[in-house]
């Protein structure tokens, strides 16, 4: 096969177009964005169909009608976004999959671009989806492919965890010249099937756990998951999985050691019991390396207690490492020197060197005047001797965050604002959102503020794209991802229709003469209010 230098982004899209997948939804959300724009590059030349759903959950739903249609789905997401799409997942698990399906997750341990430092691992047991995580660009190749077939063989939903950091990466990966075929099973039509209803969800429970049962036997013997073995009987071991490993081999060096075992993971879920337990067997102290939450640390140590062994366990209980943020090189390296005297190694990583492993951000930001904007509410507020309580959305807010009083979840503005309202604070509160917010999840939470009657100023923030995560466009757009001709939907008409009587819309060319006053006749007015602020963001160049 042919070598390609590829990023980890790259690989993992190589491998979902070998694998033969035919339909690809996603909604934006870094790590996960890098990958679907590698494969809006290639859809053209491989027959896909990309597109950016207007939220996870929709984006899920679109993967879910093309399995069942028999062909392969990709959904692309963030750790936020899955909150979102576990909905039909939680009823997806029950029905046995037709094409296969594999969810991207793109985890952000340190929140460098995340209003959370969320490892989102521990919702693999409540799924019951199995769950992989590669090491190396190389690694993710192939698992995409394996998780496709996989996929299909078990009739599961496989998902495939990423961070930020891994995307960073990028080496040598041996492609096969394509074309790719993309199987075509047909149409799945069998009665109950996709349907899971109160009279059958116990016994499509069981077949799940049935299903699961075998797919463990292939994670026992899977490719992604290698035990290097110490010599020396009675010795210690170390389990690291997905980049964490990658960053453990950086910190021990390629070769090998006589006195210490390593157990690399690539299956979370579930659990390899027969290699994690063999690879016990031979330790009398094994150390827990993953970033985030004890997960692994916790299922490792109750398959320790099941099977009666005397090994000790260390890891994010014990001290050794942190449970908060990116486990850095540097934390690796000490987390080893306590584990094993002595220890010297391949290189010194140091704390004072830790922002030269984070991974680099990309501003889209430069140049943007919703700080100008929110000047302008405040100027208008305090003209009328108001203080408004501001609730905002994630996204491009972020930049001004210690300017808004409150901000959570896409789609949450409207809802936390009108919360405010309901309680009687005394001052006028305002909700920002995106044009992408709007589509995403704040209209149920208008037309739930129209049907309350409630008092309350919107402010729509229209830059013209989904800016923050790299210019992806939404359905405010007059085109799709791969730059298509697309009916673009006007937020002003939607308002209207759901209900929102007054619609105000500002910018871009009379921003400035007119926002202060449209600002002000909104605070000043009872009722629900919305004003649409149109303030497009240059894409930047190349």
């Amino acid at each position: 096969m042919p070598l390609q230098m590829s990023t980890s982004p790259r690989a993992l899209a190589l491998g979902a177009v070998a694998s033969g997948v035919k339909v690809v939804a996603s909604y934006p959300g870094s790590p996960s964005s890098e990958t679907v724009a590698e494969l809006i590059a290639l859809a053209p030349t491989h027959g896909l169909h990309v597109e950016w759903s207007t939220n996870e959950k929709v984006a899920a739903e679109i993967a879910i009608g093309a399995s069942i249609a028999g062909r392969r789905a990709l959904v692309a997401t963030k750790s936020v976004g899955m909150n979102v799409l576990i909905d039909p997942l939680m009823a997806l698990n029950l029905t046995p999959l037709h094409g296969g399906l594999v969810i991207l997750l793109g985890d952000d341990p340190g929140g460098y671009g995340s209003q959370n430092d969320q490892d989102t691992r521990p919702l693999a047991p409540m799924l019951e989806m199995p769950w992989l995580e590669p090491a190396t660009p190389a690694e993710g190749f192939a698992m995409m492919r394996a998780a496709f077939e996989a996929s299909e063989r078990h009739h599961t939903v496989i998902v495939i965890r990423i961070t930020r950091s891994f995307v960073q990466q990028s080496e040598a990966v041996d492609v096969p010249e394509g074309p790719y075929d993309q199987p075509d099973l047909g149409l799945a039509r069998e009665t109950w099937r996709f349907v899971p209803v109160p009279r059958n969800v116990v016994a499509k429970h069981r077949e799940l756990h049935e299903r699961l049962a075998l797919f463990e036997r292939w994670a026992d013997a899977s490719p992604f998951n290698r035990v290097e073995r110490s010599t020396a009987p009675g010795s210690v071991g170390v389990i690291a999985a997905g980049f964490v490993h990658r960053k453990l081999l950086d910190v021990l060096g390629d070769a090998p050691r006589n006195d210490l075992s390593v157990l690399k993971l690539g299956v979370l879920f579930p659990l390899p019991r027969a290699i994690v337990g063999g690879f016990l067997a031979g330790c009398r102290e094994v150390l827990l390396l993953e970033e985030n939450e004890p997960y692994l640390e916790t299922q490792i140590k109750a398959l320790a207690h099941d099977r009666k062994s005397p090994v000790r366990i260390l890891g994010k209980a014990t001290g050794h490492t942190p449970r908060e943020g990116e486990l850095y090189r540097w934390q690796i390296q000490r987390a080893l020197e306590r584990f094993l005297p002595g220890f010297v190694p391949a290189r010194a990583f140091l704390e004072a060197g830790e922002a030269a492993e984070r991974p680099p951000r990309e501003n889209h930001c430069a140049g943007c005047r919703f700080g100008a904007i929110l000047d302008a509410l405040k100027e208008a507020a305090g003209s009328l001797g108001q203080d408004p309580v501001l609730v905002g959305d994630p996204g491009c807010l972020a930049p001004i965050g210690d300017r808004i009083d409150a901000k959570f979840a896409l789609g949450s503005a409207v809802g936390v604002a009108d919360g405010l309202a309901r309680a009687g604070i005394g001052e006028r509160a305002v909700a920002l959102f995106g044009d992408s917010s709007f589509f995403h999840t704040t209209m149920p939470a208008i037309a739930n503020a129209v049907h309350h009657q409630s008092d309350l100023l919107m402010v729509v923030l229209d830059n013209g794209a989904t800016v923050t995560t790299g210019f992806q466009t939404n359905p405010a757009q007059p085109r799709d991802a791969l730059g298509r001709p697309a009916p673009a939907l006007d937020i002003e008409k939607i308002a209207r229709a759901i209900g929102v009587e007054t619609v105000v819309t500002v910018g871009p060319d009379d921003l400035d003469a007119r926002l202060p006053e449209v600002f002000r006749a909104g605070l000043a007015r009872r009722g629900l209010v919305l004003v649409v602020v149109r303030t497009p963001c240059g894409e930047p160049s190349d």
